[in-house]
Order: C-alpha cells, then sequence, then structure tokens
C-alpha cells in the first residue's frame, strides 16, 4: 500500500495509537506535527488536537494524487461524478453556486455511513481540495474555549493572589501573604515557603539575616528582602549588599523622573527607592558586618561614562554605598550558627 493509499485512510477522532497504525512512528510523528512539512510532501495537513488526542481534520490539497479517492472524493474529479459519489452533496452556507473572487465554489456532505463532514472545494469545474472534519468540531472548539478562559481565570485569580503582599503594610504579614502564593513562580507547594517565612520571621539574628540576603535567589521574588530592610536591626552592610544586588545600574538613569520608569521596573525602582531612604534617615543602626563599598562602586563608575551620568549616580547611590565599613566578615562564615540558616535556603533556593 502507497503512503498516499495509507493516507486517504485518515478519519477525524483517530487516536495516536490508530494513526502510528496506519501510517507508522514516523510518519505518525509527522502528521502530529503541525511544523514538519507534511502537506508539502504529502499533499496531505492533518490538525491533530492534543488537547482532546485526537484527529479534529484532515486538508487534502491538489499535490494529493489524482488516483487516490477518499470517502468517495478524489482530486480533479467532476462535480457530476461528486453527486453520484454523494447524493447528499449539497452547496456550503453562504454559496450560490458561482465562483467567488478566487475562482472556487464550496461544497459540504455529511455521508450518513461515516462520522465526518466533508467540505469540497472546486475549482474550473474540478475538485481542487476536500477536507474532512470531526462532526462535533464546533463544539469542541466552544468546549475548548471555555476550558481556556476558565484557565485563564485561574491564572489570573493565582496572579491577583500572588501579588496581595506588595500592597500589605506590616512586614509580618507582607511575608506570610507571599510565602502563602509563591507557588505560581515554581512548582514546589507553597508550604515550604510558608516554613522559610515563618523561620525567618522568628530569626532574631541580623547576621542571619546577611546571609539569606546575599544568597536569595531572586527569581522567586524580593519578599523576604523586604521584610529584611524593614527590619530596625538590619545590618547597614546587609541593606547595602541588597542594594546592589538590585542592579542599582540599571536603574539611576531614572533618579529624578519616577514617571519615565517602565512599569515592568517599577516595583524594583521603588524598593531601591525605600532601602535608600531608610537608609537616608538612620533608620539602621547597627554596624557590625564588613562591607566593602569600594570595590561595589569600583565597578559601578566603570559604567558611568558622562558627567550627567555620574551626577544622577551620585543622586541615586545612597552615601556609604562606596564607603569602605569595617567589621566581621560573615562571606564564606563557617560558623555553626548559620547551619539551620542554610539548610532553610537549601529548601526554598
Amino acid at each position: 500500500m502507497s503512503l498516499a493509499q495509507q493516507l486517504s485512510q485518515l478519519r477525524p477522532l483517530m487516536i495516536p495509537a490508530e494513526i502510528e497504525a496506519l501510517l507508522g512512528p514516523e510518519e505518525k510523528k509527522r502528521a502530529l506535527d503541525m511544523f514538519s512539512g507534511f502537506q508539502r510532501t504529502t499533499g496531505v495537513s492533518v490538525n491533530f488536537s492534543h488537547a482532546d488526542g485526537v484527529i479534529d481534520s484532515i486538508l487534502y490539497s491538489a499535490m494529493f494524487p489524482r488516483d487516490v479517492a477518499v470517502c468517495g472524493v478524489q482530486i480533479g474529479m467532476t462535480v457530476d461524478a461528486l453527486r453520484k459519489a454523494l447524493p447528499d452533496l449539497r452547496l456550503a452556507d453562504g454559496q450560490t453556486g458561482k465562483p467567488d473572487e478566487h475562482g472556487f465554489i464550496r461544497y459540504q456532505v455529511k455521508p450518513a455511513a461515516l462520522n465526518v463532514r466533508i467540505d469540497i472545494s472546486i475549482k474550473n469545474g474540478e475538485v481542487y481540495s476536500f477536507s474532512l472534519y470531526r462532526v462535533d468540531l464546533d463544539e469542541a472548539w466552544a468546549r475548548r474555549q471555555r476550558q481556556e478562559a476558565e484557565r485563564r481565570a485561574g491564572t489570573d485569580r493565582k496572579r491577583e493572589l500572588a501579588n496581595i503582599w506588595k500592597s500589605v503594610e506590616n512586614a509580618d504579614e507582607m511575608l506570610l501573604s507571599w510565602a502563602e502564593h509563591c507557588s505560581p513562580w515554581t512548582d514546589d507547594p507553597p508550604q515550604k515557603f510558608v516554613r522559610f517565612a515563618r523561620w525567618l520571621m522568628t530569626t532574631s539574628d541580623p547576621d542571619v539575616w546577611h546571609i539569606v540576603a546575599t544568597s536569595w535567589n531572586w527569581d522567586y521574588s524580593h519578599a523576604p528582602l523586604l521584610w529584611i530592610i524593614r527590619q530596625e536591626k538590619c545590618d547597614i552592610a546587609t541593606t547595602l549588599e541588597i542594594f546592589f544586588l538590585a542592579d542599582p545600574i540599571y536603574y539611576f538613569r531614572w533618579a529624578k523622573d519616577r514617571s519615565s520608569v517602565p512599569p515592568r521596573n517599577l516595583e524594583m525602582f521603588d524598593f531601591l527607592a525605600e532601602l535608600r531612604q531608610r537608609l537616608a534617615r538612620g533608620f539602621y543602626q547597627r554596624s557590625e558586618i564588613a562591607f566593602d563599598g569600594e570595590e561595589h562602586m569600583s565597578y559601578i563608575n566603570r559604567a558611568l561614562q558622562t558627567p550627567d551620568d555620574r551626577a544622577l549616580a551620585e543622586s541615586f547611590f545612597p552615601l556609604k554605598a562606596g564607603q569602605k565599613i569595617p567589621g566581621r566578615d560573615l562571606k564564606d562564615s563557617k560558623d555553626d550558627k548559620f547551619g539551620e540558616c542554610r539548610a532553610m535556603l537549601a529548601t526554598v533556593n
């Protein structure tokens, strides 16, 4: 049996196993892959619904061999011959029997013995192309649209819940709100983020907060870092490390014009602004951890190529950002008190 003869036996509602039994593994793969160029090489295009797991429709184009019939229809067949093969043939809805602007007249038939609808395009009195459709395709499309609408509504609701924390003033409530709805950013269950949040809220050691801040995976948002910078006991070095981790070199250009910040960047711009303001008004008094602002700013200064850039950066970066602050170096610290901290970070990072 030739490939064309095999393709002529495809039908709507066939499942992959049936397609493979008919065509073999390789042709089945091509039939299910709409980007495979199936039609260009065979004259046949299969519209497979991965949502339902069945064929929705099959198009037989003018390239399909004229000597192979599909449900009684052949490319090149005359209308008279078509009527003899399919007595229930009728003009498609909206057709007048006269060629359209492209020279086509379209017919439709639902053979009683077949669970398909056949749409046929006639050009110059002959079958130019035809398609087989599952008879419930309209209902299937409507169902998929409803399911897609429900999916989008569910996604929107998840996103709404996931963003509530951004408008919560109380730091602890903010952190818990983030943790309870963190799942949109990860496949992990939110319970592990809730455990992490509750652990962080009961941890009173600013040194531990520093390890969290400098190890945090920002893919899960900056809520834990926001909680940390809202603690009065937070070390100045910790706030400055967070500031530089937030990529300030990207945001300093809007230092004097918040209205120009792109909407997608506004949240992080405001986060940096809050951190700067807290530093400026002396919110943080603890300064026991070492911070090398000279090294941080050396990288920043290399990117400041114009006097305007340097002026904007001066107004944007905190006063202590370029200073070298003496203190304990916690980088790569082996202190036992950080063991639980690293273990907790490992559960969410």
